[in-house]
């Protein structure tokens, strides 16, 4: 009856920052706790009751008052003691029913104020609220409240990033400061050189990096890579930092092969290797099998190259091995060579010289050829004499670079 009198109180509150679906799972839960406590078996429903509702300091707390109440005979008064720590009320009177009632009623008014807390200190409406704790419980109101400002100020964070990051990574509320993440962030900064700013940027990218293990994880890691490509401590933050997912890549079966699979197929040394990894980062993210290999190969049969050829297409615009065929390049080779009138031997020619070409949006392409022809009142075979013999009129801004330069050189030479 308490229990059930509590989850009313919690699902009745003006701020109706309950869902439906808290509220029947925690009367539900309450009912069979109630409904074993009855019978005199109700511990492992009051435990389950904890562990749905509250997190992981508070289940503990929880363990700790059942635990006297399984001796024989229980140890009412030590129950008590322990009950005291996590319940604002008198305690010294309850019997053993009463005190699995009390347990029981504190894991769901914790789920509560919770809520409160996170919908308040994040400005975030129920449905997001929802979302966070659909799948585990975030922990106790007394740890929950101290971890948001923690965050802030350590990470420097405002109000937007910290929202962002705790909503889109709710278990981080579930590692303990001083024994999981002050030490991972000192590690980290210490490991890398970073500054404050490089450190809330690397979190921000990649939140779950608090919970990896430093032992086990990130630093057998950091030393393999720097191994592998004979970085030094600034090229290591240089590759880490804009691409910190690469600490969850396992190095046997994704980081190693990969990297041995692109050095043998573009038969790179290790210096043009380690300039390929310092200048795209992302390359360490992409798939051997869905990315490199099919791009790779449809090029070579597309445009006719060389091993040569391909090569140094690769070694000038390395993010090439993440572009999609159809989505990309593809489309852009097909505009290409219909928009300058190039047989196949031009296509490749002017391709393998600017392999920037295939990273842009046709639609900016579109737009500099345009602007080409109208301010110098050109024809389309003109336009295409004039590309040919200079492609990055392509890429070059209209407003920053080419208008300007052109006005000059008008000017300069009084020309109109």
């Amino acid at each position: 009856a308490c229990c059930s009198a509590s989850i009313r109180w919690a699902c009745c509150r003006p701020s109706s920052i309950v869902s439906a679906s808290f509220c029947s799972a925690a009367s539900s839960a309450c009912a069979a706790a109630s409904a074993c406590t009855a019978g005199g078996s109700s511990p492992l429903l009051v435990m389950a009751l904890a562990s749905a509702l509250a997190g992981r300091s508070l289940r503990l707390a929880a363990e700790d008052v059942l635990k006297p109440l399984s001796s024989s005979p229980p140890d009412l008064e030590q129950a008590r003691q322990k009950l005291g720590w996590i319940v604002g009320r008198d305690v010294s009177c309850l019997d053993e029913a009463e005190i699995l009632r009390a347990t029981a009623e504190s894991a769901a008014e914790n789920a509560v104020d919770v809520r409160d807390l996170l919908r308040t200190r994040l400005s975030l409406t129920d449905a997001e609220v929802d979302r966070m704790v659909r799948h585990r419980p975030l922990g106790a109101l007394a740890t929950v409240a101290p971890k948001l400002d923690w965050f802030q100020t350590r990470l420097e964070l405002d109000a937007a990033q910290l929202k962002r990051m705790v909503v889109t990574h709710p278990s981080l509320l579930n590692l303990g400061v001083e024994e999981t993440l002050a030490p991972t962030l000192d590690w980290l900064q210490r490991r890398l050189g970073l500054d404050a700013a490089q450190l809330r940027k690397m979190v921000l990218r990649l939140p779950p990096l608090l919970g990896y293990s430093v032992e086990d994880t990130m630093e057998p890691k950091l030393d393999w890579l720097q191994r592998r490509l004979d970085l030094d401590a600034a090229q290591l933050k240089k590759v880490v930092v804009p691409f910190p997912a690469l600490l969850g890549y396992r190095v046997e079966d994704n980081l190693a092969p990969k990297l041995d699979w692109l050095q043998t197929r573009l038969d790179l040394d290790d210096a043009q290797l380690k300039k390929m990894i310092l200048t795209s980062q992302s390359l360490l993210g992409y798939s051997v099998d869905d990315n490199m290999k099919p791009t790779l190969g449809w090029l070579r049969t597309r445009l006719d190259l060389s091993d040569a050829a391909l090569k140094k297409m690769v070694l000038a615009l390395p993010p090439l091995l993440g572009l999609s065929v159809v989505d990309n390049v593809a489309p852009t080779l097909a505009w290409l060579q219909k928009r300058m009138n190039l047989d196949d031997a031009g296509l490749r020619k002017m391709v393998v010289a600017y392999p920037t070409l295939l990273g842009l949006r046709i639609e900016r392409m579109e737009a500099n050829c345009a602007w080409l022809e109208s301010r110098l009142g050109l024809d389309a075979a003109q336009l295409a004499r004039v590309v040919a013999a200079s492609p990055p009129l392509l890429y070059l801004s209209v407003d920053d670079n080419l208008k300007p330069k052109l006005d000059y050189l008008l000017r300069a030479t009084g020309l109109s």
